[in-house]
């Protein structure tokens, strides 16, 4: 079968999937539209490892599509390496998401809706990563965006879940305006929207009609306009404040949209157009990058929510990307988004498990002691956080080491006093903070109040890998064979859908899926398919392993005191209420907005925003603002004034039209008309049918024609 077939099936199977599961709304098969969709999964898996990668040339295949004067926009397929291994990417991890979700929504009444928004997020998400120009991937762009609003605001009845999803939409739809600016700047620059067009040697210089911008500056600034579209979908300064908000949506949608779909597609978008990103907008998308990774990972450490820790831990994440893309590691950056989309899905799934186990309670304070009752989700979690904080013989570990030691090598390539620099150390607070704040949830979650986790993690594994080994060993030593596979089919039928999904996120967020060596990121197979150029510090494992231990004592030491106090009820006071405030409502960014919001559209409303520290959480009264009184003078005043004067000038306009109309034109038509009429009538007199008014008349005619050619002649 060739490429192109592939591909058509490929993204046919998942189209008719959510138009078959959406018709079983009121059908008796709408039970099983879980395993119909984990069909279609496997399905698609199947043609996608048939489509060979590219070695070295790209393949496009192109269909006629917009014709724009004497410009041609063909609809393109484009297969490289960046597509193949997030074409292959995505079906995975939507693989795990749809099995672990048969189990988590088997109650639920919308079961079919929800599955089929999962195809056809897939289906978007793969049209996005085919595309082959600019203008394309921005349908599939909307479409994404369409489809984490139909997903975030699955339960509609709930309003908190409504007013999330809203959010994500126009928020997003912020970022698409800076989007469609830059896609038409970059139209302008290179006459063309194909990626492979996208080269610095094409660059029209005649097509510039900016005196004050040269062709570099105008490049830049297309290529910010872009990234101002990247910064609403992967959740960036200053617009990451709709993702907190989108955990209102189902768990195993939260894992599929953090993880490998939505918030990745901008990652995605950078690396398409990273041969055109001139160093200024590099230097400004790396430090955004790092900054929003050290803000998000400040809010993360604040939260009680398990699903926020994980909503922040994914924007900092992203924020690792983005400024990996911006300083120019873009082998490194695809990486990272890899590795992470294995051990985030699985930390969302196994907080999926945590919070179905506890009848729906979110609230890290109100658990604890889980490791007894949940020893797979747990050992599961526990592998897939070591990964995220970058620990060894991870995966994790690999690809963030290679984004430290490219983020070092740019802060300090031209010497240490740039403003560059902030980048690396803004990342390695990062690096402390993340390793900070999973602790604290590994320990809020999983063990008992007053317990060592390291203990505890030692020796709950002995025992368990004890009982592993006695358990083979009894299969092995069974007197019978029929008695050894009946203890090992025991042994799996006690992993249910949970499990099984879980457990094949973290094997694959351990180091040997991307290279033999778990100590270094330079025999990373990824890396040299993507042809980068690292420089390796040998000192970076060292100093994340020291912020890591560091972050260990501090976190087990605090966390506890946190929960000693929320026991006692006792809450903090002072400067440290004033930051924990500001820090868990992520430094009133959502807040700034809505005041912003409030000032140009209301008048004389209060609105609950604590903006001082010390203050409740139910906020405050806040004094009417002066902008929107303004603006409704402006209206009154000047606007409405304007609109009145023009409408009585077109009102007499229109009563003189109408005059002229009736009296000039419609009275000559009909004045016309009736002289036609009162002609017609004379004439009609004279055929009386008489012969000899007839021969009469032909006589007059006649001595008529005689007398004018006498005078005439």
């Amino acid at each position: 079968m060739n490429p192109e077939s592939i591909i058509f099936y490929n993204l046919f199977i998942y189209l008719f999937g959510f138009v078959l599961l959406l018709s079983l709304n009121k059908s008796m098969f709408k039970q099983l539209s879980g395993w119909i969709s984990i069909v279609i999964s496997v399905l698609g898996i199947i043609f996608s490892s048939s489509l060979q990668g590219p070695s070295t040339e790209n393949f496009n295949i192109s269909y006629n599509w917009l014709h724009l004067g004497e410009t041609r926009i063909n609809f393109t397929i484009l297969i490289d390496n960046q597509t193949y291994f997030m074409y292959i990417l995505v079906q995975v991890i939507a693989f795990c998401v749809k099995l672990f979700s048969t189990k988590y929504l088997e109650h639920d009444d919308g079961i079919n809706r929800y599955f089929a928004f999962l195809n056809l997020f897939v289906f978007s998400m793969l049209g996005l990563v085919l595309a082959g120009n600019l203008l394309q991937m921005y349908l599939f762009w909307e479409l994404i965006g369409f489809c984490s609003y139909l997903l975030i605001g699955f339960w509609y009845t709930k309003k908190a879940a409504n007013s999330a999803a809203i959010k994500a939409f126009l928020i997003n739809r912020m970022g698409d305006a800076f989007l469609m600016v830059g896609i038409f700047l970059l139209f302008l620059i290179y006459g063309n929207l194909d990626f492979d067009a996208l080269i610095p040697q094409n660059i029209n210089k005649n097509a510039f009609g900016f005196p004050f911008l040269s062709s570099q500056g105008l490049q830049t600034l297309a290529v910010l306009m872009i990234f101002g579209g990247v910064t609403a979908k992967s959740a960036q300064l200053p617009l990451q404040i709709w993702l907190p908000d989108a955990m209102e949506g189902p768990t195993p949608a939260s894992a599929l949209i953090h993880a490998a779909t939505m918030v990745v597609a901008g990652i995605f978008l950078l690396g398409r157009i990273s041969p055109i990103i001139t160093p200024d907008a590099g230097l400004v998308i790396a430090l955004t990058g790092a900054l929003t990774s050290v803000l998000a990972a400040i809010s993360a450490v604040f939260q009680y929510d398990i699903k926020k820790v994980l909503a922040y831990s994914t924007i900092s994440q992203l924020g690792f990307m983005v400024a990996g893309m911006g300083m120019g590691a873009v082998g490194a950056s695809f990486f990272h988004l890899a590795t992470h989309a294995f051990f985030k899905a699985g930390l969302f799934l196994c907080a999926g498990a945590v919070i179905n186990y506890m009848h729906h309670e979110q609230d890290m304070r109100k658990m604890g002691n889980l490791i007894l009752k949940l020893p797979v989700v747990f050992y599961a979690y526990v592998i897939c956080a070591a990964s995220l904080m970058g620990l060894p013989f991870t995966s994790g570990f690999l690809s963030k080491d290679s984004l430290l030691n490219a983020a070092v090598a740019f802060g300090t390539k031209n010497g240490l006093k740039e403003i560059k620099l902030l980048v690396p150390v803004m990342m390695g607070i990062t690096s402390f903070l993340t390793s900070f704040y999973m602790i604290r949830q590994l320990i809020m979650v999983f063990f008992q109040r007053q317990e060592s986790p390291v203990d505890k993690i030692i020796s709950s594994t002995k025992r368990t890998f004890d009982g592993v080994i006695k358990s083979f060993q009894k299969i092995l030593n069974a007197e019978n064979e029929s008695l050894g596979e009946d203890r090992l089919t025991n042994f799996v039928r006690n992993l249910g859908m949970f499990e099984v999904s879980i457990i094949g996120l973290t094997v694959c967020s351990t180091w040997f899926l991307f290279s033999s060596n778990p100590f270094s990121f330079e025999e990373v197979w990824f890396l040299e398919v993507f042809q980068s150029e690292e420089t390796h510090f040998s000192w970076i494992p060292l100093a994340v392993g020291m912020l890591f231990i560091l972050a260990l004592l501090i976190s087990y030491n605090t966390t506890y005191e946190e929960l000693r106090r929320y026991y006692l009820g006792e809450y903090k006071t002072g400067n440290q209420r004033r930051f924990y405030l500001l820090a868990k409502n992520h430094f009133y960014i959502d807040r700034i907005y809505k005041r912003l919001f409030f000032m140009f559209v209301k008048s004389g409303e209060t609105t609950n925003m604590p903006m001082t520290a010390g203050l409740s959480d139910k906020g405050l009264k806040t004094r009417k603002f002066e902008i929107a009184p303004y603006f409704q003078l402006i209206e009154t005043n000047i606007v409405d004034r304007l609109i009145t004067k023009i409408s009585s000038l077109v009102l007499s306009l229109s009563n003189y039209s109408s005059k002229i109309d009736d009296k000039i034109l419609d009275g000559s038509v009909l004045g016309i008309s009736f002289g036609l009429k009162n002609l017609g009538d004379k004439i009609r007199k004279s055929q009386s049918g008489q012969i000899q008014l007839y021969i009469l008349g032909m006589v007059v005619i006649i001595l008529c024609i005689v007398f004018i050619k006498i005078i005439i002649f």
